[in-house]
């Protein structure tokens, strides 16, 4: 630096601010009815599974809803207790073939398993 010269006094400058992220847009709200049935092809595999098996129970029950001597508590109780006692003859004779099943099922899922654990996350 020679004495002639003055000193370079470089001007106080904050840095920039970093730029904004950009802002989501915002996406209009569906409609009613998506909302509503917007479900998935499993979602509506599940929901005929369960008309199915309701179905089931109301039959078994005898309700008839256009007789004229209807009570819905009497049909509520028939129906639980109809429920009560297909689950007591599921508990009773479904284990057989469960285990049965099981025996040739879970020795193929487990290697299954095995063989695609590489592959697995």
């Amino acid at each position: 630096m020679n004495e002639s010269e003055p000193p370079v006094v470089e001007p106080l400058v904050p840095p920039p601010e970093p730029a904004a992220p950009p802002k989501p847009v915002k996406e209009p709200p569906r409609p009613i009815l998506k909302r509503l049935f917007g479900i998935g092809v499993w979602g509506w595999i599940k929901l005929i599974a369960l008309c199915i098996l309701v179905g089931f129970v109301v039959l078994a029950s005898n309700f008839d809803p256009s007789s004229p001597d209807v009570d819905i508590p009497a049909a509520i109780g028939a129906i639980v207790r109809q429920t009560l006692a297909a689950a007591g003859w599921a508990l009773q004779n479904f284990w057989k073939p469960a285990l049965a099943g099981a025996g040739i099922v879970l020795p193929v899922w487990i290697l299954w398993r095995l063989v695609s654990l590489p592959f697995r996350k």
